[in-house]
């Protein structure tokens, strides 16, 4: 079995794919498909997780879905092992399903399950199911359950909820609302998140993420021939010796404006999907201690000009 990293990797991990821009508060009841915002800024967020769901690997996500985590650790894992395919972690996300120990992460485990799409994952959602629709003082994940099996059953061609679902099933005996048309908005949930990482899978980068950031008041572009200060001094600050598991240590950054008072500094991280950090530099000239300095990631020019504005 693979060693799991120490508190101090672990840390470093959440912050990486856990932290940046809130991901949690988004994938949480799937509010990505129901947000107040433009196409550009969604696609955005969603290929920002595309790339991390490339990115992390099987010891990361183990860790994020491990007995210390929680569930806004656990939901980003989940999504991420969905979307990435990393069916190594089916077993694990099953085990935390049927266990059901937290809330809201769940509807990870079951979008997981619906992006693999298998007759595992299905046999999995029916053992879910099977447990909780016989428990109807029990308001789990229930309606993720059965739309993600209505889900897989449509990618499969299969008939693996019929016996849910069925007049008189466990479904009809557990919930309130016996429509066909509840049934129907369930899986349909499920399947439209899955086509909306799919579309900003397939969206061109180039229209869907601009280096240009609107700066608000309080912040100054930094000039090309002045870049290299700005630049010199964060790798200073992270040095890839002495910290290699910080999240910034031997990224190329470039470094695009500062506030006034230079403690702020933007920086473009030039990886795909293109993304902006905003670090907290200290002008030591020497290494800092600990996970210092501070940083915070963001997906789209749109989140980071939110965060500049939240700083000043």
């Amino acid at each position: 079995m693979d060693e799991l990293p120490g508190p101090a990797a672990l840390g470093a991990t959440i912050r990486r794919y856990v932290s940046v821009d809130r991901r949690h508060l988004e994938l949480l009841h799937g509010n990505i498909q129901r947000r107040r915002v433009g196409p550009v800024e969604r696609t955005a967020f969603l290929r920002e997780l595309i790339a991390d769901s490339e990115r992390v690997d099987d010891q990361e996500l183990a860790a994020l879905l491990g007995h210390g985590s929680g569930w806004r650790e656990r939901l980003v894992a989940a999504w991420m092992a969905g979307t990435g395919g990393h069916t190594r972690q089916r077993q694990r996300i099953g085990e935390l399903l049927i266990g059901s120990r937290q809330t809201y992460a769940g509807q990870g485990y079951c979008f997981a399950l619906a992006c693999f799409g298998t007759p595992a994952d299905a046999q999995i959602l029916c053992a879910y199911l099977d447990q909780y629709l016989r428990q109807p003082d029990l308001y789990y994940d229930q309606h993720w359950a059965i739309g993600a099996l209505l889900d897989v059953d449509t990618q499969l061609g299969s008939d693996y909820a019929e016996r849910f679902t069925a007049p008189d099933g466990l479904w009809q005996q557990w919930t309130r609302d016996k429509s066909p048309e509840y049934l129907e908005a369930q899986k349909d949930h499920v399947a439209g998140l899955r086509a909306l990482v799919e579309e900003a899978r397939q969206a061109d980068p180039a229209g869907t993420d601009q280096r240009t950031v609107r700066l608000p008041a309080g912040w100054v572009p930094i000039p090309e021939h002045d870049r290299a200060v700005f630049e010199a001094e964060v790798v200073t600050e992270v040095s890839s010796d002495l910290k290699p598991s910080h999240p910034l240590a031997g990224r190329p950054l470039m470094a695009v404006a500062h506030c006034s008072q230079r403690d702020h500094v933007l920086f473009v991280v030039a990886e795909e999907p293109i993304r902006w950090a905003l670090v907290e530099l200290s002008w030591s000239g020497k290494p800092e201690p600990g996970i210092q300095p501070h940083w915070d990631f963001f997906a789209s020019p749109e989140t980071a000009a939110a965060g500049l504005r939240e700083h000043m």
